[in-house]
């Protein structure tokens, strides 16, 4: 009998420090997901600024392309959208 208790609190402590680390590695893997979330927005960020720059020249120009425009507004979009997401998932995380 007393060496089934002796196995339990040994089994116990065990788990206890497993549990530990398992939240360390929880907060690491967070601060992880959020570098690179901020990473990924600072990327969407700028390719929105370029597309809109591109947009802008494009759009003072009278002999524009329209099918070129239109591409450029659906990259807006999905840039758009793309930030959007990412600031919803940052959101999660806090």
């Amino acid at each position: 009998m007393k060496k089934y208790v002796v196995i339990l609190v040994v089994a116990a402590g065990l788990m206890a420090c497993g549990h530990g680390r398992q939240k360390e590695v929880e907060r690491f893997r967070m601060k992880v997901r959020s570098q690179f979330l901020e990473e990924k927005l600072a990327e969407a960020q700028q390719e929105l600024a370029r597309t809109d720059s591109i947009m802008q020249q494009r759009g003072s120009d009278v002999d524009a392309t329209p099918g070129y425009q239109d591409s450029l507004e659906m990259a807006a979009d999905v840039q758009g959208a793309q930030i959007r997401y990412i600031h919803k998932k940052q959101k999660e995380i806090q």
